[in-house]
């Protein structure tokens, strides 16, 4: 069997993830995951099934896949040549997998050998479908140690990109290197951008991180290529509670009636996901977004509540309406008209869709 990992949206917009499962499984039996959650919405978008979607970092899936599997295939389609060679190279070397691998990087496109030893007859179908080959770079160490404190380099990056942090926006790219330094949890210092000190705090609400392993990216918009959402209907019951985690929707909405979603960004890039199911959402904003996702959509009957500070207001809506839990029971009418009366000091504006 031959297992294949996707990672990012763009790989299935343009076509290729389907050109590639295609041409890989008319030989050979095939394990598909996908690491990541707008490449989850990208692959619900191209209709593409038997694919198993995993909230583990790429390095993780690839070295759980590299078990199951004779040969593995990393499936990538990053912003530049360079950017997807260095993440695959990352993504190799946290591994630890000494199986044969293969990197697939589609903005060439071209395919990198990480581990040699892979079954002739799938070079045959790369070079089939024209993929030629290209030798593989040596990676920059990109995390080392000052006293208690944690640096990682960022390569990749270019003027303008926003850079995330465990799906966070902290900051945006001044400069093609960007160093990130982090002291017990709390990211202290990041040089070669513009810092965005409201998402660091929003780091350190959700207990701080491990620099060294977080899950870290730059892009000028988390989904570059334009899409035609596919929207099906769901039939679900009660409310969930999304607080600056839009990144993390497939993990709690299930078969939800409804969402509420605390932050600009969080409610353009969670709504944007549930209107492909119908599900409306109660946006609690304050108008600082950063248009991270461009071009998202809303469905219909959701509501955009403006106040003066949002993640004050969405903590006590958490506590006061949803008694500190992520799922309630109750309806999407009641949840809205409970909350537009505990947010009636506040309010500043209200759109409805």
């Amino acid at each position: 069997m031959i297992g294949l990992l996707f990672h990012g949206p763009e790989v299935f917009d343009s076509g290729w993830a389907e050109k590639i499962i295609n041409a890989i499984k008319s030989r050979y039996p095939v394990c598909c995951v996908l690491a990541g959650t707008m490449g989850r919405t990208a692959a619900f978008d191209a209709g593409i099934k038997d694919i198993e979607f995993r909230d583990q970092m790429p390095g993780v899936c690839l070295s759980d896949l590299a078990i199951q599997t004779e040969a593995t295939l990393i499936v990538n389609y990053g912003k530049s040549e360079e950017a997807g060679q260095v993440f695959g190279a990352m993504v190799v070397k946290r591994s630890g997998v000494k199986t044969p691998v293969i990197q697939i990087e589609c903005s060439g496109p071209f395919f990198v050998e990480w581990v040699a030893g892979c079954n002739p007859g799938i070079i045959d179908i790369l070079r089939q479908i024209n993929i030629p080959k290209k030798n593989k770079i040596q990676l920059r160490p990109s995390v080392w140690e000052s006293g208690r404190t944690v640096c990682r380099r960022m390569s990749t990056a270019s003027p303008g990109d926003f850079i995330l942090v465990n799906g966070i926006m902290v900051g945006r790219a001044t400069d093609a290197e960007v160093i990130l330094e982090c002291r017990d949890g709390h990211i202290c210092k990041i040089q070669g951008a513009a810092v965005k000190e409201h998402g660091i705090e929003k780091l350190d609400r959700f207990g701080g991180i491990d620099l060294a392993t977080a899950k870290l990216a730059s892009s000028p918009n988390i989904r570059r290529t334009n899409c035609s959402p596919n929207v099906i209907r769901t039939n679900g019951s009660g409310m969930v509670f999304l607080d600056h985690s839009g990144m993390h929707v497939y993990e709690l909405i299930g078969e939800a009636e409804g969402a509420v979603t605390v932050g600009d960004d969080t409610t353009a890039v969670a709504g944007d996901i549930l209107a492909r199911f119908q599900i409306p959402v109660i946006g609690i904003v304050d108008g600082d977004e950063d248009m991270i996702l461009q071009n998202g959509h809303l469905a219909k009957g959701s509501v955009k509540l403006k106040v003066s500070e949002d993640d004050v207001f969405g903590l006590e809506v958490f506590g006061k309406i949803f008694g500190c839990k992520q799922h309630i029971s109750m309806g999407f009418p009641e949840a809205l008209e409970r909350i537009r009366q505990l947010a009636a000091p506040y309010i500043v504006d209200q759109q409805f869709f």
